[in-house]
């Protein structure tokens, strides 16, 4: 599988694998942690909300000084930030030290790899494949990642595990699955030592000079980043980790049934991934990013609604079904689009302008559940999400990639023939 890939791409899809599993299981624990610490949902909210700051902030810097830092430099810099992160995580109570470590840990709160990294690696993995595979490299690499997250979830039930085998206080386990955050951080940084040259923007050792900025492409780039933004703010109040924090306040779900559930919720998602190109080969990028994403956001309501735990999860997996099918459409269409120069910088804007537009949700989420509007955070990601899905098509639905273009033209040109 994946012979026509790169051994540098092979080494990103690897290290994407590790952080997902890292992400996975803290995108589980860490609301539960800080309200194990003793921390009250607006707090929580607010700490999220940082921490989703904290991953703006580096992506935007990684996104405009990566090529010319470089990629590879840039990739070892942010991955030390996240042994660091799980490091000093659980060594501290303070709130505000809690709020400046979680800002830069490249703690994942949505269950999926979305930090730093993930905008860097996007152009990396452009052009570690022939274009005709970059839809199908797009899909295997979420589909990878989403199931080293589900593995990564599974594993969050590990703090249980050792309260009833051995007596260990699940609020000490807790902390030591932030010390595995950072051994993970470790094997990453060693990997990522391994990358070429070739990863570089520049085709020489010598990387590219000053700001790279989307000139050419900076109608569409803008567009795609305000979007992002908007759906991405939606998505804030729908992240795993809220929910995790939802299902235990609203139905008591013991860690265990968290973890079955978002291990079985992560493995559809990375399936759907697959199937997307499929669908993406049938009725085009743009037109799979906005049908699979309407109903998986309309699901969201059944979540909101359902009066019993097993309904609300029922709801959820048959979101997941959909959810991620955009993911690599859509990462496959932003690489499409723009020039090859541009790449990093589109795909950090675009990833920026949904970091950015996801950090306040938290927040706000947070003080919704502390005024004990438990689910309408729910409704309103639903709400938003469906909303950016229109005006995506709206907007996108006759800017079609390269690929698709040539796919037409013959079909439009035998008349004449």
């Amino acid at each position: 599988m994946l012979s026509w890939l790169s051994p540098d791409g092979k080494l990103i899809i690897l290290t994407t694998t590790l952080r997902s599993f890292a992400v996975g299981f803290v995108s589980v624990l860490l609301g539960l942690y800080l309200a194990e610490t003793g921390f009250a949902a607006g707090k929580v909210g607010a700490l999220l909300a940082a921490v989703l700051a904290g991953n703006t902030i580096s992506t935007s810097v990684a996104s405009l000084f990566a090529d010319s830092f470089g990629r590879r430099k840039s990739f070892i810099a942010l991955s030390c930030l996240t042994i660091v992160g799980g490091i000093l995580f659980p060594l501290t109570d303070s709130f505000v030290l809690l709020m400046v470590i979680g800002a830069f840990a490249g703690f994942g709160l949505g269950g999926k790899d979305r930090a730093a990294q993930s905008a860097l690696e996007q152009p990396v993995l452009s052009q570690a494949a022939p274009a005709a595979k970059r839809t199908s490299l797009f899909a295997y690499y979420n589909m990878i990642g989403g199931l080293a997250a589900g593995v990564g979830a599974l594993f969050s039930s590990f703090p249980v595990v050792m309260d009833k085998a051995f007596g260990i206080e699940i609020i000490d386990t807790f902390k030591a699955m932030f010390f595995v955050y950072a051994g993970v951080g470790v094997a990453v940084t060693l990997i990522y030592t391994r990358l070429s040259s070739a990863v570089e923007a520049s085709p020489t050792d010598k990387p590219v000079r000053g700001i790279t900025w989307p000139r050419k492409s900076k109608s569409i780039v803008f567009k795609l980043s305000a979007l992002g933004g908007m759906d991405s703010f939606g998505g804030g109040f729908i992240l795993q980790t809220f929910l995790a924090y939802w299902f235990t306040v609203r139905f008591d779900l013991s860690l265990e049934s968290l973890a079955g559930v978002f291990f079985a919720a992560n493995l559809l998602s990375s399936f759907s991934s697959i199937l997307a190109v499929y669908i993406a080969r049938r009725i085009g990028l743009i037109n799979t990013m906005v049908f699979t994403h309407i109903p998986a956001n309309l699901l969201v309501l059944g979540v909101a609604f359902s009066p019993f735990a097993w309904l609300a999860i029922v709801f959820l997996l048959l979101r997941e079904c959909f959810s991620q099918m955009d993911v690599p459409t859509r990462q496959s269409y932003t690489m499409a689009v723009v020039p090859p120069e541009e790449r990093t910088a589109a795909a950090g804007m675009t990833t920026l302008g949904r970091q950015g537009g996801q950090m306040i949700a938290p927040y706000i989420a947070g003080q919704l559940v502390a005024s004990s509007f438990l689910s309408t955070p729910l409704v309103i990601g639903s709400t938003i999400k469906v909303a950016y899905d229109l005006l995506v098509y709206a907007q996108f639905r006759n800017i079609k990639p390269p690929e698709e273009v040539e796919r037409s033209t013959p079909a439009k040109a035998s008349p004449k023939s």
